[in-house]
């Protein structure tokens, strides 16, 4: 039985960051998903949480460390 790949969110202000990291998760059989800011996560989120968040720490807006302990109180695993 085949597994579903991995669903990868990252949140970075930096295009060339999320395009490095877009480019190795699927060179690693992973599905991407990136944002720009913590906000438009959040939005995204009451569609479907991803497997794996991955977050810049500093942010124009929502800080990575804001976001984190945000979702931890609304969705810790």
């Amino acid at each position: 039985m085949a597994s579903r790949p991995l669903d990868v969110w990252v949140v970075d202000d930096d295009q060339s960051v999320r395009w490095v990291l877009e480019r190795a998760l699927k060179q690693a059989d992973m599905e991407p998903r990136s944002f720009e800011r913590a906000e438009h996560l959040l939005e995204a989120l009451a569609d479907t949480p991803p497997d794996v968040l991955i977050t810049d720490v500093r942010m124009p807006g929502m800080s990575g460390i804001a976001l984190l302990e945000r979702l931890q109180g609304t969705c810790p695993d």
